[in-house]
């Protein structure tokens, strides 16, 4: 509204004559996105191993050798959101970091997921 009375000053001062009815401009409605996010936080991904059970951290060549810097550890953001349409929770899992860490001394970890 303020910008159509500022655009009318200044054809007035100019000069110019309107050729008919100065143009209206419809509200927009609101653009509502169906999920929002309610909480978010970061997870370690664990990976399972016959021996030892669940570690945080895997292996990225075949060879293991503990001390050396050839382990991973991945993180992901963990959110869980709300649809405003249904009322339904869901959780979103976004793969975010990889870390390359020094192989501990514990037990042997399984090798490295092949990631696309």
């Amino acid at each position: 509204m303020r910008a159509r009375a500022v655009l009318a000053a200044t054809a007035l001062a100019c000069g110019i004559a309107w050729a008919g009815p100065p143009p209206v401009i419809a509200p927009r409605s609101p653009i509502i996105a169906p999920w929002v996010t309610t909480s978010c936080w970061v997870d370690r991904r664990w990976f399972e191993t016959l021996r030892s059970g669940p570690v945080d951290y895997c292996k990225r060549s075949l060879r293991y050798r503990p001390g050396k810097i050839d382990c991973l550890m991945f993180t992901d953001e963990v959110c869980w959101a709300v649809n405003q349409e249904t009322g339904d929770y869901q959780q979103f899992r976004t793969p975010s970091l990889e870390t390359l860490i020094l192989c501990p001394d514990g037990p042997e970890p399984p090798t490295c997921p092949r990631l696309r």
